[in-house]
């Protein structure tokens, strides 16, 4: 899949059966990750990112149910997104939508690489389909929005510059042809405490996740050194990452990772698919 190959598979929704459909989730990258002030509407920092979609991904499955039958089953990630997102689809709908979601995980937990916003956006793709809403990807985005930054990226995928807040905006870039190592430490780190550290001493999530967490800062001072297109921390870390033109250059570095405990992936980016 990705720039090589048909990014179909992450735009398509299969049917499984009578009102049974599944979608992929996939991750996303952030390939800058620019903090702004605290707005007062929100009481949220506003944040402008460039993200990219990647070949990592969950796998959501969506059947609709009847009344009292509703559930989410799987790894479901903290405050529960996916139900946010059912919720507030359900709201925009003016109707309820009886469903019953499943969820395969690939993508680790608290690895700031967008799994359960993903999840929440094959949802809502999927809630769209299965009770033949017709929002479409307008429709859907209004929904997203209410949701979250990186559920209202992740609908569309590709590459994007995405600015939250009050001037949300996701402007389409070009999709680089590269491979990414990414690695994950074994280590969590809260998205209210970074960005409580980050309004404490400005630092930006990249510098806090390194000295937090050392894994992180080994992992890019080593893939730094093998001269990568792009390296950084995604989202408020610990997850490290590294472009390289090739597959094989991926491979000779994340051997030299072997110390790693933890989690290492090759992935490619992949083009639009909402």
């Amino acid at each position: 899949m990705g720039v090589d190959g048909s990014d179909g598979e992450y735009r398509s929704i299969r049917k499984l059966g009578d009102g049974l459909y599944s979608a992929c989730a996939p991750a996303k990258l952030n390939i800058t990750l620019d903090i702004g002030d605290i707005e007062n509407s929100s009481g949220l920092h506003r944040v402008s990112s460039i993200m990219q979609a990647v070949t990592l991904h969950d796998r959501v499955t969506l059947r609709v149910v009847d009344r009292g039958e509703e559930g989410i089953e799987g790894c479901v990630i903290g405050d529960n997104i996916v139900g946010k997102a059912i919720d507030e689809l359900s709201r925009q709908a003016g109707k309820g939508l009886h469903c019953r979601i499943g969820i395969s995980k690939a993508i680790p937990m608290a690895a700031g690489m967008g799994g359960g916003s993903s999840d929440a956006a094959a949802v809502l793709r999927l809630a769209d389909v299965a009770f033949g809403l017709g929002m479409g990807a307008a429709g859907l985005e209004r929904v997203a929005r209410k949701v979250g930054n990186d559920v209202s990226f992740l609908l569309h995928g590709g590459r994007a510059r995405v600015e939250g807040g009050e001037s949300h905006s996701i402007t389409p870039m070009p999709v680089p042809r590269l491979h990414y190592l990414i690695a994950r430490p074994r280590m969590e780190l809260g998205t209210r405490e970074m960005y409580a550290l980050h309004d404490k001493t400005g630092k930006g999530f990249a510098e806090l996740a390194s000295e937090l967490c050392p894994d992180t800062g080994r992992l890019l001072r080593e893939m730094g050194a093998r001269s990568p297109v792009e390296i950084g921390v995604t989202g408020k870390g610990p997850t490290a990452y590294a472009a390289y033109r090739t597959y094989k250059e991926c491979e000779a570095v994340a051997r030299e990772l072997a110390w790693l405990r933890g989690d290492l992936f090759i992935e490619r980016p992949i083009g639009p698919f909402g």
